[in-house]
């Protein structure tokens, strides 16, 4: 299923056995790092970064593989027949806290998450119900071409059902993956501690004694931990750090499949809170505002690129779009005089530590041109909840480029997406383009509509594009030489199946 199986069975062989043929005992740790902190512990209720927290007690229905495909995990198949996905399960699983993991379990899972609300892969579903103890139908609201592909992410965490009735589960989870929180030898704010799930169901994957994720926002006091050897890896954004660790022969930069994708969303498109982020050609000059090649430069350190709508390139994204807003800041003035904003407007930005720099640049093109953005201080782990809510006009994001394009209309366009807190409707041709997407699992069919969906949200300028950085993963030289250590497709986490301490 992954290359790390293999490598750590060969490992732990290596190891040696336990008299009678067992394996040996889980020896050893390895410390990852955060670049944000710890919200919850409670997959359903989750939003932004901070994945890395709930991957070692927490497994999905199905994982990607280094393709990016779905493969089985807690779920070993599934069919789709019209608005009805029917999933098959693994047989002789356990939560760790001893309950059974079976398709009553599943059912309460997806319910509870439908009826929070929260995680957008699972809007599409109505509900869920078991057919037998290893059969769950899910009933859909809409058609959902990537459902599979959310169910292996945090849509399809499996969490022990009776831990759901705890009101702190925020801060005790209870899954069936290979580790177990260790509140007492965590530190709140600065180590999370999970030691091996005593009752895990496949124990030859359990080769760490200790894993740990440490709480460090700050990207120079990442870097110190890295090199002094207190972490083992981390993730960074694209960053004087993170070229520094590119730069450094003690250490590497590890670049990931997929990546993230930095833009603006004006939230308040109808001017409630702003009235000049009602008009279009004030978000178009904003677009003009910005000179992507030197924010990449001196932002991102050459370790981006510009980019003018959600996707590199491949199939979901539009040719036409190159070079859609060039850094025009002459075109940009001329666009706010013809608006009625000649002498500028004022608006408040959101920012966490690791966006500074960001919008700090962003703020000097916008006043170069006449506006005025106010950078907003929020707690660390907090933009992406905040960003849902009505508190900002504006907000700053990443999209992960390997995200399906439905999320587009579920987070941004739809009046009721996540990201749209101040509900602004899309024009009947975006609605019809949204609803168009979902209408086959054949990316060929599907592309011309999002092609046309990235033309017309380009000239509505509502989400404006700023680059695109790799997934960027900070490693110890021993790190990059252990073979176990196996980087999930897209994301920031690192697999803790089969990881072994390194040598």
């Amino acid at each position: 299923m992954k290359k790390t199986i293999a490598g750590s069975v060969l490992l732990a062989l290596a190891m040696g056995l336990a008299a009678g043929g067992a394996m040996a005992e889980p020896t050893g740790q390895f410390r990852f790092a955060d670049q944000v902190r710890l919200v919850t512990m409670d997959p359903q209720r989750h939003s932004g970064g901070g994945i890395p927290y709930l991957r070692p007690v927490y497994e999905s229905l199905f994982e990607l593989d280094d393709e990016g495909l779905p493969v089985p995990m807690l779920a070993t198949g599934y069919t789709v027949e019209g608005d009805t996905v029917t999933l098959t399960l693994r047989e002789g699983v356990t939560f760790s806290n001893g309950e059974p993991f079976n398709a009553a379990a599943v059912v309460a899972n997806i319910n509870r998450g439908v009826e929070i609300g929260v995680l957008e892969g699972l809007l599409s579903v109505a509900s869920a119900e078991a057919i037998d103890d290893t059969t769950v139908r899910i009933t859909m609201r809409e058609a959902d071409p990537s459902i599979i592909m959310a169910l292996a992410g945090t849509a399809g965490m499996m969490i022990a059902p009776a831990a759901m009735d705890d009101p702190a589960l925020d801060r005790n989870p209870v899954g069936t993956g290979p580790f177990v929180y260790n509140a007492e030898e965590s530190r709140e704010g600065e180590v999370r501690v999970y030691t091996p799930n005593p009752t895990y169901w496949e124990p030859e994957e359990q080769d760490l004694a200790r894993f740990e994720v440490w709480e460090i926002p700050d990207d120079t006091a990442r870097l110190n931990a890295l090199r002094t050897g207190q972490i083992d890896a981390g993730i960074w954004l694209s960053n004087p750090q993170a070229a520094m660790i590119d730069r450094s022969p003690d250490l590497q930069l590890i670049r990931n499949s997929g990546g993230l994708n930095y833009h603006v969303i004006i939230s308040d498109r109808a001017g409630s809170v702003v009235p000049a982020f009602a008009d279009r050609r004030v978000r178009q000059a904003m677009a003009y505002a910005i000179n992507r090649e030197a924010f990449n430069q001196a932002i991102l350190f050459g370790l981006g690129e510009a980019t003018w709508q959600a996707y590199p390139t491949g199939p979901w994204s539009n040719p036409d779009l190159s070079e859609r807003y060039p850094y025009d800041p002459e075109r940009a003035r001329e666009l706010l005089a013809e608006a009625g904003y000649a002498d500028g407007f004022t608006f408040d930005m959101p920012s966490i530590p690791i966006y500074q720099s960001r919008l700090e640049a962003l703020a000097g093109f916008f006043a170069d041109v006449g506006i005025t953005m106010n950078i907003v201080p929020v707690e660390p782990g907090t933009l992406a909840r905040r960003s849902r809510t009505t508190d900002f006009p504006a907000t700053n994001l990443v999209w992960n480029t390997v995200g399906d394009p439905k999320y587009l209309g579920l987070r941004y366009l739809n009046a009721d997406g996540a990201y749209n807190p101040f509900q602004g409707a899309p024009s009947e041709d975006m609605a019809a383009l949204v609803a168009q997407g979902l209408q086959s699992v054949d990316t060929a069919e599907r592309s011309p509509a999002y092609r046309q969906m990235a033309a017309q949200i380009a000239d509505e300028a509502f989400l404006i594009f700023v680059a695109n950085t790799p997934i960027l993963f900070g490693v110890s030289n021993a790190t990059a030489e252990n073979p176990t250590v196996h980087y999930r497709y897209g994301q920031d986490t690192i697999d803790m199946r089969g990881l072994a301490p390194n040598q």
